[in-house]
């Protein structure tokens, strides 16, 4: 069981995600007009304040509990660095939004030429006019997409804490991904080939193993494949390969297709997939300019 103490700041942090994500969805309802919006400001921006300080505390207990864990050995510094790289990512893009929140709850004008409006009156008595509304949905959206990342790669790291090996069917692992859309974040086709079906078999975590991939079709995606092929392969030495990479011209139909949420690829989310693969004792490889990338189970 994970500790306490990282247990509570890891709810903490998604609670205070949760109401960045409500705020979006009022900001977005026309049911809610603009007085509602912006006596709801100074809460929303105290929610804020509050998630920088849980985000910070969640870093400090992810690094004490790979600490702990790990203490029979050398303490994993490489996979408390990977989470709390994104986890700081994070906080930043809270307290930009904390700050711009808080100039909307005040009545501020916007940065720089946006127009003063009435800056003697505060934004709960005047209201949101229909040009800032927008413009804050489109931050407090931004933000939403950034927590919800960085949440998921840093949950991932802290699986492998606990990491549960289990028989699993890699087929059957890639057709539970979730297929439905999510705000800001592209759905992309993959197609999956395997030529053998006792290579599909193989014993892992079902959360590293499934976020291991997810990851892996974000980092190719991100290197310009636009529709990435995975083929499942049975290597000589009894263990399966995963390689995921543009479909080639010879290569034959695909088993299944699949459409999934198009997960991060950027260098935080490529340091996450390192560290839980090599936590979880899985191989992975990354070709020359990030277009390939192999998984041996």
């Amino acid at each position: 069981m994970l500790g306490e103490r990282l247990a509570a700041a890891l709810g903490a942090a998604r609670d205070g995600a949760a109401g960045i994500e409500s705020f979006a969805h009022l900001l977005g309802s026309r049911r809610v007009g603009p007085r509602g919006v912006a006596l709801a400001l100074p809460e929303v921006c105290e929610g804020c304040a509050a998630l920088v300080v849980a985000l910070d505390s969640l870093s400090a207990a992810v690094r004490d509990g790979f600490v702990e864990t790990d203490s029979a050995v050398a303490a994993d510094a490489a996979a408390a660095d990977a989470a709390c790289a994104v986890l700081g990512h994070a906080g930043v893009e809270v307290a930009r939004l904390t700050d711009e929140l808080s100039r909307a709850a005040a009545g501020a004008p916007p940065p720089r030429g946006s127009g003063r409006g009435r800056a003697d009156r505060g934004g709960s008595e005047r209201g949101i006019d229909a040009r800032q509304r927008l413009g804050l949905e489109a931050s407090v959206r931004r933000t939403a997409r950034e927590l919800s990342g960085a949440l998921r790669l840093s949950e991932l790291v802290i699986a492998t804490l606990e990491l549960r090996p289990t028989p699993l069917d890699l087929i059957d692992v890639l057709r539970n991904w979730s297929a439905a859309p999510a705000e800001g974040r592209p759905v992309v086709g993959i197609s999956i080939a395997s030529s053998d079906g006792r290579a599909n078999e193989v014993e892992g975590d079902v959360r590293a193993v499934s976020g291991l991939m997810e990851l892996a079709v974000g980092m190719v995606s991100a290197a310009g494949v636009a529709s990435p092929h995975l083929t499942v392969s049975r290597l000589s030495d009894g263990r399966s390969m995963v390689r995921i990479a543009e479909r080639g011209p010879r290569e034959g139909a695909p088993a299944v297709a699949l459409d999934v949420v198009l997960r991060d690829g950027g260098e935080r989310a490529a340091a996450v997939a390192r560290v839980v693969a090599r936590r979880a004792r899985i191989e992975l490889v990354e070709g020359t300019g990030g277009r390939v990338v192999t998984m041996t189970f």
